[in-house]
C-alpha cells in the first residue's frame, strides 16, 4: 500500500487571510496522519514558492513531534520530506533549504535536535528555559548589536515565553503522553538577524492547550461564547498584572513579553501572538494592542517578536 503524500501550498503562510486556511489545513493533515494515526507520510514541499518563518516553524514542530513519537514506539522515521531543488525552484529553495528548515525537518532524534543548537541553526527546540533563554538572547545580540536595555528586555521576554511553555502549555493530563514522548514540555523556536532590514526576529511555538484554555483553566470552551471568551481571555492574559496563564503569583509575565516593543524607537517593531482562534498584534506605533478572531484554529501558541536594534541611541 502506497503511503499518503501531502503537497504543501505554494504560498505557505499563517498571517495572511488568503493563505491561512490552506496552510492550517495542510498542517492539520500532517499532524493527523503522522502523529495521531502514526502512519508513514511523504510531505512534498518541492512546489513551495514562499514560506513565512512562523508557518515554517509550526511545520517543524508538528513534524518533529511526530518523529519523536514514532521513535518512542520503535516505528522508525515515519515522515519523508521532498524539498525544492535550487535549479527548478530557486525561490522555494531559498525559503526551505537555505534557511535551514530542511535540516530541522530531518532532526527527528534528540541528538539531532541538540546539534541544531550546537551548530547555531535558526531553527531549534528545547525543554530547558534556564539554559536556552540566555543562549538565544546571546545568539541574537552578537549578530544584531543590541543595546544593553534591549538585550535585557528581550532576554526577559524570551525567558517568560519559554517559562509559560514549561509550566503551563501542557498542564493537563491529556498531554502527559506527549510530554513523555518529547522528554518534557517542548517548544520549537526560530531566531535570526536580517542585516538587509536591520531587524531581529524571534519566534517560539508550542503544541499545547493555547492561552485561552490555559488562562481559563479548562480544555473545553462553551461554543456559544467561544469567540468573545477567546478574545477577552487573550486580552486579559496580556494585560499588566496578569500572565499568559492567569497565574497572578508569577508577576507581570505579559509585560515582560510586550516590553521589548518600541525600545528601539522604531515604527515597525511588533509582537504577534497566534493562539487558538485569536490573533494578537501589538506594534510600536500603536497605542493599544489589537485582537482579532479567526475562523481557523492554530494548535498551541506562537509568539513572534520583530525588533530593530537601537542604533546611535543613548542606553540606560
Amino acid at each position: 500500500m502506497t503511503e499518503p503524500k501531502l503537497v504543501a501550498p505554494e504560498v505557505f503562510c499563517l498571517q495572511t487571510h488568503d493563505y491561512r486556511s490552506n496552510c492550517l489545513e495542510f498542517l492539520r493533515l500532517v499532524n493527523q496522519i503522522a502523529f495521531r494515526d502514526n502512519k508513514a507520510l511523504t510531505i512534498d514541499l518541492s512546489k513551495v514558492r514562499y514560506a513565512t518563518a512562523s508557518a515554517s516553524l509550526l511545520l517543524f514542530a508538528i513534524v518533529n513531534r511526530a518523529q519523536l513519537s514514532a521513535n518512542s514506539k520503535n516505528a522508525g522515521q515515519n515522515v519523508r520530506v521532498l524539498f525544492p531543488k535550487k535549479n527548478e525552484n530557486p525561490e522555494g529553495h531559498r525559503w526551505i533549504v537555505a534557511t535551514g528548515l530542511s535540516k530541522a525537518l530531518m532532526a527527528g532524534t534528540f541528538r539531532k535536535l541538540d546539534n541544531l543548537t550546537k551548530e547555531g541553526r535558526y531553527f531549534q527546540s528545547s525543554t530547558n528555559p534556564s539554559e536556552h533563554s540566555s543562549a538565544t538572547a546571546l545568539f541574537l545580540a552578537e549578530r544584531a548589536q543590541l543595546t544593553s536595555t534591549q538585550f535585557r528586555l528581550l532576554t526577559s521576554g524570551i525567558s517568560e515565553a519559554m517559562l509559560n511553555v514549561h509550566h503551563h502549555a501542557y498542564n493537563s493530563l491529556i498531554f502527559e503522553p506527549d510530554i513523555k514522548v518529547m522528554k518534557g514540555s517542548r517548544w520549537w523556536q526560530c531566531a535570526w538577524f536580517d542585516p538587509s532590514k536591520d531587524k531581529v526576529v524571534f519566534i517560539i511555538c508550542d503544541l499545547g492547550m493555547g492561552i485561552t484554555r490555559s488562562y481559563c483553566n479548562t480544555l473545553a470552551l462553551p461554543q456559544a461564547a467561544e469567540r468573545m471568551l477567546e478574545l477577552n481571555a487573550v486580552t486579559e492574559a496580556m494585560t499588566q498584572g496578569n500572565t499568559c496563564t492567569g497565574d497572578n503569583g508569577r508577576g507581570n509575565g505579559s509585560e515582560d513579553i510586550k516590553r521589548p516593543i518600541g525600545v528601539g524607537c522604531a515604527k515597525n517593531e511588533s509582537l504577534l501572538i497566534l493562539t487558538g482562534h485569536t490573533k494578537y498584534h501589538y506594534g510600536s506605533n500603536e497605542s493599544q494592542p489589537k485582537t482579532l478572531y479567526q475562523d481557523d484554529e492554530i494548535p498551541g501558541t506562537l509568539v513572534e517578536w520583530s525588533l530593530v536594534p537601537n542604533r546611535g541611541k543613548n542606553d540606560d
